[in-house]
């Protein structure tokens, strides 16, 4: 089944892609805050946190976005050959 391409169908893909960032960053920085008052290390998890969910939601991004379609592309080209 071939995939629309109109521009609704780009905005709610990258706007995926945002939420998805956005909500690995929130979520790491609360379990962060969480760890920080149980263990009384203020800024220290809530740091780790959101760097944690900053990279964990980029790379997410960056393998749909560029991994992925270069593999894809890969493949065809074995195909066609």
């Amino acid at each position: 089944m071939k995939e629309p391409d109109g521009q609704a169908s780009q905005i709610g893909r990258y706007g995926g892609y945002g939420i998805t960032l956005g909500l690995s960053i929130a979520l790491f920085a609360w379990l962060g805050l969480q760890l920080d008052s149980r263990m009384g290390t203020k800024p220290l998890f809530v740091l780790l946190g959101t760097f944690l969910g900053f990279g964990g939601g980029f790379y997410r991004m960056y393998r749909d976005l560029v991994t992925k379609p270069s593999r894809d592309a890969q493949a065809e080209d074995e195909q066609g050959a």
